[in-house]
């Protein structure tokens, strides 16, 4: 949107001077997103007295002692991790070689605090996200200087009118100022074109001599979430399905903690011991002026604290009935372990029924081998759910990536010249899990296409954060001959020559130019072969 005159834009501020609905309903969405996900004002937004069955006193420990649960939404949200580590995608760049291609390039490599795009995306991107749907990603614009992203929240922002995840126009939250004329508003607005800087003071606008042209052709801002509520500019969190559950989530384990504080410490109990100074009186030099409470026991008539020298006496039971005390003199009252452990199982299933709700399947753990977080049942909708995510910051990031461009060419570009592709191959599930299924499969006499895949993630599984080592792996992979069978196997079916080349191949890759291309060594290995193997010599029957 280009705004055409003035007065259209010191209209929109007229209309704004109050916080539209919107924005305050988006706001308090993010105060509660930001203290379940981040733990920020965790006390202040979630734990509340419960009303009619708590007393202030034990609300206000429980406020105090309570923790947030940022480590519940690190594990739950864990698989989300893969959208930046799956293998696979593209990255276009037609931009002509040249200063421009140059700067350009060097902008997204070092897109902010020196990290790549893709990099800053991966650790900024869902968290913000997941907390404030309604705050937008911008691009800050030093002249021909600079660019750098900035996050701005939805407490940053007074109001946008939307046009998917892209602003038609974005009105910031005003400062207040001082100058010798007194105090005055000013106010930022971004349209397609401008950077507009206006002050008002009462009822009179004046536009800044800093306002300033900028060369992205759209308002340089993208909305976090690209889920909106039907009707309103609110947006719909990421993790909109499992808030109210990790509410109760948050409230069970602030209940746990403030039990573990009243009842988790065993309660020593004794029977009282009559003071050997006052006998219980209380008082000493009783009947008399003297009359004084006794010193040695505060006047409580009974020994606070034992010593080494005291000595427990009890009479002797009058009768069969009478009960019998020695040795139970003192002891503990444990703590009721039943509820306590009751507690850590309630949590344990909330924690899984957030998680199932979250990736539409539960995990499991079936053998000590397995990882903490085990495998999931069924990993197709957890697939599913990250398709939705990879697309997401995908287009964020070629939008911002089209905004560097035209920064680079100093305007706005007819068509984008880059291009990345996010991968899609996503690796949820451990090495030891995927390794068991690939095993399984071979004994089961599975097809080649399907071992292949399976064979390719489990290299994927362990050598992810490895390049080098995966890139190595994967042709090993396609050059090693018959891949899934054994020398067993091999020699029974195609010969002793065939099953030859699986024993020399091992000899073979260890001395084998990794550089080279998979075709170039599977050459390689041809010849090699073809130097190495000694064809046995005919086994001569003698006759008789």
């Amino acid at each position: 949107m280009i705004f055409k005159s003035e007065k259209e834009i010191i209209d929109i501020i007229e209309k704004n001077l109050t916080s539209k609905t919107w924005v305050n309903e988006a706001r308090d969405q993010h105060k509660v997103l930001n203290a379940l996900v981040t733990g920020k004002d965790f006390h202040k937004v979630l734990i509340q007295r419960i009303e009619k069955i708590e007393s202030e006193a034990r609300a206000t420990a429980r406020v105090k002692y309570s923790k947030d649960i940022r480590d519940m939404f690190d594990r739950v949200m864990q698989p989300r991790a893969s959208v930046f580590s799956a293998s696979g995608g593209s990255v276009e760049n037609e931009i002509p070689e040249g200063k421009i291609k140059e700067k350009f390039v060097n902008s997204l490599l070092h897109f902010k605090g020196q990290k790549p795009i893709k990099k800053y995306l991966s650790e900024q991107f869902f968290k913000l996200a997941d907390t404030d749907p309604n705050g937008i990603i911008f691009l800050e614009y030093v002249q021909d200087l600079n660019i750098y992203p900035t996050y701005k929240s939805i407490n940053d922002i007074r109001h946008y009118v939307s046009n998917g995840q892209l602003c038609e126009y974005i009105l910031f939250e005003p400062k207040l100022k001082k100058d010798e004329g007194g105090s005055y508003m000013e106010w930022r607005i971004v349209d397609d074109v401008k950077d507009y800087l206006v002050i008002s003071r009462g009822k009179q606008f004046t536009f800044s001599e800093q306002s300033f042209k900028h060369p992205f052709g759209k308002v340089p801002a993208t909305i976090l979430s690209d889920n909106q509520k039907t009707g309103s500019e609110v947006r719909i969190s990421p993790i909109n399905s499992i808030v109210e559950l990790a509410k109760d989530y948050a409230r069970d384990k602030s209940i746990k903690t403030i039990y573990k504080f009243q009842h988790g410490f065993p309660r020593h109990w004794r029977y009282v011991k009559e003071c050997r100074v006052c006998q219980g009186a209380k008082y000493t030099g009783v009947g008399t002026p003297e009359k004084k409470k006794c010193d040695a026991c505060n006047g409580l008539g009974h020994v606070q604290k034992n010593d080494v020298t005291d000595i427990q006496t009890i009479e002797m039971p009058r009768d069969s009935e009478s009960p019998m005390i020695a040795p139970n003199v003192e002891g503990f009252v444990s703590p009721d372990l039943d509820t306590w452990t009751k507690y850590n199982e309630e949590l344990r299933d909330m924690e899984e029924l957030i998680e199932s709700t979250m990736w539409g399947t539960k995990r499991v753990k079936e053998s000590s081998n397995e990882t903490a977080t085990g495998r999931f049942i069924d990993v197709q909708p957890v697939m599913i759910k990250l398709d939705g995510f990879s697309d997401n910051v995908e287009w964020v990031n070629n939008q911002l990536a089209d905004w560097v461009e035209n920064w680079s060419y100093g305007k706005p570009q007819a068509e984008s010249k880059y291009h990345i592709t996010y991968g899609r191959r996503f690796i949820i599930e451990s090495p030891d899990v995927i390794l068991d299924k690939y095993n399984t499969a071979r004994k089961e006499g599975a097809n080649s296409t399907i071992l292949d895949k399976l064979l390719d993630e489990y290299i994927l599984s362990v050598y992810q954060n490895n390049p080098v080592l995966l890139e190595e792996m994967q042709k090993k992979r396609q050059v090693e001959p018959y891949i899934h069978l054994s020398i067993e196997t091999t020699n029974s079916i195609f010969g002793s020559e065939e099953a030859a080349k699986k024993v020399l191949f091992v000899d073979f890759w260890e001395r084998a130019d990794i550089k080279k291309t998979t075709e170039q060594l599977e050459a390689d290995f041809k010849t090699y072969f073809s130097q190495n193997y000694i064809k046995p010599e005919p086994v001569v029957v003698p006759t008789t």
